[in-house]
């Protein structure tokens, strides 16, 4: 008996030869010492492979582990901005555009606490950059406009699309420019592109963009005399030689800007700015580049009371929705009043659309004091077929903008109508006694042909010397 038990063990021990080399060489307090420490090892890696499933054991939720790495990605995605920019600096104009790219693309978490400002600036003779850091009420200074057209001790703060504009001044080379302040979530590239590509003398320059406290601050070169609606909300309608030359400026602008297939999308009095010796279109945040003959929107773009009849129905339109824009904003210029509002008073009519689409052109607000010549323009100019429409090309050959020499008027640049007495004290206070071309404060660089005996005052040398920003002369358009 003793001698068959002996035997089974030998079989057992056949299947378990590990167990028997143990047994052999270990005694039995090392083996179970040897098989707690395996059963804890593998207890261990249990519990990791647990942890790694969820992380309750630890006290932090699936979100908040989500949230953990999402703001991990954001500091990694801030500090590859940061070393992608590198503060503000001088560049071209794909360098300004690689960087409003940029930045319309960043996530808004991830410019919450940048350290400095960040920007790319075109202009360096006006501008100066120190470091690396041009920093707003250090570098630059920015105020409200104050212009004399309106109460001399409010402060106007103009405003475009999604954004108000100030004054601002370089403190360096005492450069004064107008710079729009965009919140980052109204932010666009477009708001920037087209100003940077196309340049002209009718439309406003950019000078640069710079990035700080979640705004976005684009600088441009300034209207001194404010925009032609302040200038209509101030003195009422416009006298037509004024009509005229406004006219002209922007059909240049618009001449340039339809020969590159580009619309502008909102032409109206507000987005008009009057400078010394021209006047220049600005906010160019709805503006569009057709690739072929018709655009075709996907929403409206404009400002209901100078849409274009075509615009309305959105089944697409070209480059002539801007001459109609033009036509309605010369109405307004002529009566002081947008077109529609005087018969279809807003608190009646919320909407123009359906008034637009039935009954445009608006050719009865026209006023009854227009002359003929003026009259035969605007019926070119809103012709509700936008196909027998007038180009801006065409336009500018019109007799109504240019009127013979006869009857043109003594001021051919529209802030210079200043009386004499004014000219007068100007000429005493410059200390000089030659001609009127020799005063510091007459632009030796506009593009109109002068008239003998002339006046031709420049706003912004007349700024610089007042210290202040001023627009018409109440004297004159009071």
């Amino acid at each position: 008996m003793i001698e068959q038990c002996k035997s089974s063990i030998k079989m057992d021990y056949k299947y378990h030869s590990g167990i028997e080399l143990l047994l052999a060489h270990m005694n039995i307090e090392d083996i179970i010492n040897a098989a707690e420490t395996l059963y804890r090892l593998e207890e261990e890696e249990e519990e990791g492979e647990e942890r790694g499933l969820s992380f309750e054991d630890e006290g932090l939720s699936q979100e908040e582990m989500d949230e953990n790495e999402e703001t991990g990605d954001l500091a990694s995605e801030q500090k590859d901005y940061s070393d992608a920019v590198g503060g503000v600096r001088y560049g071209t104009v794909t360098d300004l555009l690689s960087f409003v790219n940029l930045l319309s693309n960043m996530q808004a978490a991830a410019l919450q606490h940048l350290p400095q400002e960040m920007g790319v600036l075109l202009n360096k003779k006006d501008i100066v950059v120190k470091k690396g850091r041009y920093q707003i009420n250090m570098d630059v200074l920015l105020f409200p406009w104050k212009l004399n057209c309106k109460n001399p001790g409010s402060g106007l703060v103009p405003k475009g699309s999604f954004g108000k504009v100030h004054l601002a001044q370089d403190t360096t080379t005492r450069k004064r420019m107008a710079c729009k302040l965009i919140p980052m979530e109204n932010f666009k590239a477009a708001d920037v592109e087209f100003q940077a590509r196309f340049r002209h003398e009718n439309i406003a320059e950019l000078y640069g963009t710079l990035f700080w406290d979640q705004t976005v601050h684009l600088f441009m070169e300034a209207g001194e005399g404010g925009s032609v609606l302040e200038k209509l909300d101030s003195y009422g309608p416009m006298r037509e030689f004024e009509i005229i030359w406004v006219t002209k400026q922007v059909l240049r602008g618009l001449e340039y800007l339809h020969s590159h297939k580009v619309i502008h999308h909102d032409i109206k009095p507000s987005n008009i700015v009057l400078m010394s010796d021209k006047a220049v279109l600005v906010d160019f945040g709805l503006t569009v580049q057709m690739t072929e003959d018709i655009y075709i929107p996907r929403d409206l773009r404009g400002t209901e009371m100078y849409m274009s009849p075509e615009l309305v129905l959105c089944r697409g339109h070209s480059t002539k929705t801007d001459i109609y824009s033009l036509g309605t904003t010369i109405i307004h210029m002529q009566t002081g009043s947008p077109p529609w509002v005087r018969r279809y008073p807003r608190t009646a009519y919320p909407s123009y659309l359906y008034i637009i689409h039935k009954q445009a052109p608006p050719v009865e607000d026209i006023p009854e004091d227009c002359s003929l010549a003026m009259r035969s323009f605007l019926e070119r100019a809103l012709e509700r077929n936008p196909a027998l429409r007038s180009s801006a090309s065409e336009l500018l050959k019109d007799e109504a903008i240019n009127p013979p020499r006869e009857d043109q008027p003594r001021c051919w640049s529209l802030d210079s109508a200043l009386e004499e007495a004014t000219y007068t004290m100007l000429r005493q206070q410059s200390q000089h006694h030659d001609t009127t071309q020799e005063s510091a404060l007459y632009s030796e660089d506009s593009g109109h042909m002068r008239r003998k005996g002339s006046l031709y005052i420049d706003l912004g040398a007349l700024s610089g010397h007042c210290k202040l920003v001023s627009g018409p002369p109440t004297s004159e358009y009071g």
